[in-house]
């Protein structure tokens, strides 16, 4: 329970910040701080401030216009520097994140009376990395001892050019720039980038002769001695793959705070699925091979590495051999399936179940590549050694910095591979979930290859034991968290503990005063795409009415382009869609464009769903083509749904119709932002109206003005 002190340093801590001029404090926004402080004070730790009570993560759905920032913030961070802990803020998308550093938090240290520091964290694989940018320049410049970098290297013989790489270096060595990506003036292609920055494997730390002016860890210094640590879901999934507190904070002493949280289950699921193309994986074996034969002659003649090398070759034959007959035993004996607009084919294993004779060959594989990992666990380990001047193998402290990123680069894929292949070595643990194993074939003129997937069915197990049972505490806030009314599908997809408490926030605007949801009478069904298609061609400009900022959402691009091309010349001229230039360039043409006093229709897809603010007259009617069902050839979907039929349970209720809520509530929230927006929203799908899950996902919605139209057909 929070002491009266505690309550007391909360509250005046808001009263200040709300006491500024122009700022209304909110219903909402109280309740929400109010709820997140109960959570944290029913904390129970030991004498060494770790939690000794049940784990548990205190859930808030927050509507828009709540003020989710501030409430987390003014009800964590007073009790986190009290206490002397860490608070990381999580986001899922760079807009947030960047709001988060440039508006809330610079507000709430000015205006509330707490002191705090702050700091953004990235990942290693943003900065630039000092030591092998001066290895590519020592090659340019043909110094033939920095040939070791080049050894791995699959970046186009082009991509790196001595004058772009100096201006990097100049432009680092003399503070214009920072080193880090995201910061450099231009955009820096990927090819270029990926071959001077490093990662986890590669970077030396401290040994590396650059670690003192590093860009990455002059970053790390910042964020280490900051109270509030700024990151991203992916990055904080990242630490917690290393065991957590290696990148950032340790979680058992630190407050998580995950905002847009409704996409943490599917970042996790992402960062547990494997992936890996054979022929890939074939020719990989030869750019070992080629690395191995390089580093021979820097070893002594007597060192044991000499032998693990020389044996090792039998080993990648083997390997080689088993690529070979996996691939062919794939392509000959799948009956593969053609993969809905594009060249591709795919196949999905029923119940992730494999074929006995890829089952063999996987098991094969996976003793092939874990013995490769042990050789090169044993070099990364000499390798190291010579770095710190400590070794006999051979290789000099200069020589070993300059193997140090190639070998570490050969661990992360031996790694990547013997993943891929115990994953399908792996048999089902009865009465669990099955994991989802599928295949797609990509046959081109000049190549094809064929790549493996597998993924478990929910990252629910991983984030209980990695996160949940681990961090002192955390919060999950987002203005969708609910599915159809309730908490259930998130619980389960990302493993809340039983011990959870669940909290729903109303926005402060009055939808039905502000917004009209309508859906006009239609003749087609969307289930047949074609007709719907044609009824949208045919009526979309009567539908878009005399509305001059306009967003028309669409679950596929075939649909979106389809749809385009069939209207009129001249309100194609009106239309901008997400093919023709980059997000954040959608939306600042779509704002010149009403500025100038044009009209302005957006065509997107999901990703425009979410994450933009067009506050105002820059949107005055959100479109959406049809409810936002999944993809149904999603191999993930199919297997979760296989499984829940399997137990007699019904996967379109339990997990299509919930998650096509959640997406249809944010689009329908693009249209107000703030309390002073107003418009229309119109869904171009009757089966809302027809159907007995319809009446479900309307009742989810905020209360909007409702204009249903008798449907036709």
């Amino acid at each position: 329970m929070l002491s009266d002190q505690q309550k007391d340093l909360i509250q005046s801590s808001y009263r200040q910040f709300t006491a500024r001029e122009g700022y209304k404090s909110r219903y909402g926004q109280r309740v929400m701080i109010a709820e997140i402080a109960k959570y944290i004070g029913s904390i129970e730790e030991n004498e060494e401030g770790l939690r000794t009570s049940a784990p548990a993560v205190c859930v808030v759905e927050a509507g828009t216009g709540t003020g989710k920032t501030l409430a987390y913030s003014i009800a964590v961070l007073p009790l986190a520097l009290d206490q002397g802990r860490k608070v990381v803020i999580s986001t899922a998308t760079t807009a947030l994140q960047e709001q988060v550093l440039a508006k809330d938090l610079p507000e709430l240290a000015r205006f509330s009376g707490l002191h705090f520091d702050y700091a953004l964290a990235k990942g290693r694989g943003r900065y630039l990395c000092v030591s092998k940018l001066d290895q590519h320049l020592q090659n340019l410049g043909g110094d033939q001892s920095a040939l070791p970098l080049f050894i791995a290297n699959d970046t186009p013989a082009d991509a790196l050019d001595q004058a772009t790489l100096e201006a990097f270096l100049n432009a680092y060595a003399t503070g214009e720039w920072d080193g880090d990506r995201d910061s450099w003036e231009q955009a820096i292609e990927q090819d270029v980038w990926r071959q001077i920055t490093t990662d986890n494997q590669q970077c030396a730390n401290r040994r590396c002769s650059y670690f003192s002016t590093c860009p990455y860890y002059e970053a790390r210094k910042r964020w280490d001695e900051a109270d509030v640590v700024v990151a991203n879901h992916d990055l904080v999934l990242s630490d917690l793959a290393l065991g957590g507190g290696v990148i950032l904070p340790s979680p058992e002493s630190s407050f998580y705070i995950f905002d847009e949280a409704h996409h943490l289950a599917d970042k996790a699921l992402g960062h547990f699925t494997v992936a890996g193309g054979v022929k890939v994986m074939e020719n990989w074996l030869k750019t070992l091979s080629k690395s191995l034969a390089e580093l021979v002659p820097f070893l002594g003649q007597s060192h044991p590495l000499q032998r693990q090398i020389a044996d090792s070759t039998s080993t990648l034959e083997q390997c080689h051999h088993w690529l070979t007959e996996a691939y062919t035993f794939v392509v000959q004996q799948t009956e593969w399936q053609e993969d809905d607009g594009s060249s591709s084919k795919r196949f999905r294993y029923k119940e992730g179940v494999i074929p006995a004779e890829l089952g063999q060959m996987a098991v094969e594989l996976k003793q092939g590549f874990a013995a490769i990992c042990r050789l090169l666990d044993g070099l990364r380990n000499e390798v190291t050694r010579a770095v710190d001047e400590k070794s006999d193998c051979g290789l000099s402290k200069e020589e070993g910095e300059q193997w140090f990123p190639v070998v570490g680069g050969l661990c992360n894929r031996a790694e990547a591979h013997f993943d891929l292949w115990s994953f399908y070595a792996r048999p089902s643990k009865e009465g669990a979930p099955p994991d989802a194993r599928w295949m797609v074939f990509r046959d081109q003129e000049n190549h094809s290859d064929v790549w493996l997937y597998g993924s478990p069915l929910s990252a629910g197990g991983v984030l209980r034991e990695a996160l949940w049972n681990k961090s002192y505490g955390a919060v999950l806030t987002s203005a969708t968290l609910t599915a159809l009314g309730r908490f259930d599908r998130l619980a389960h997809k990302t493993g809340l503990p039983a011990e959870s408490v669940y909290h729903c926030v109303p926005s402060p605007f009055h939808f039905n005063e502000v917004a009209t949801l309508r859906v006009p009478p239609m003749r087609s069904d969307p289930g047949n795409s074609e007709a719907h298609t044609e009824e949208l061609i045919a009526s979309l400009e009567l539908w878009l009415g005399e509305h001059r900022a306009v967003l028309v959402l669409f679950s596929s691009r075939k649909q979106m382009n389809d749809v385009f091309y069939g209207l009129d010349r001249g309100l194609r001229a009106e239309i901008m869609t997400q093919d023709d230039m980059s997000k954040q360039e959608l939306v600042a043409s779509h704002k010149r464009k009403i500025d100038k006093g044009e009209r302005s229709i957006l065509f997107g897809l999901a990703s425009l769903a979410e994450g933009i603010d067009l506050p105002g007259e820059y949107l005055s009617h959100v479109v959406i083509a049809k409810i936002p069902f999944s993809v149904p050839n999603d191999p993930l979907e199919q297997s979760m749904s296989e499984w829940l039929e399997a137990q007699g349970r019904n996967p379109f209720m339990e997990i299509t119709v919930p998650d096509a809520s959640l997406k249809l509530i944010q689009a329908c929230g693009r249209l107000i932002r703030t309390e002073q927006d107003r418009g229309v929203i119109t869904i171009l799908d009757r089966r809302l109206l027809t159907r007995r899950y319809g009446g479900l996902l309307v009742q989810s919605l905020p209360p909007y003005k409702q204009e249903f139209a008798r449907q036709e057909g």
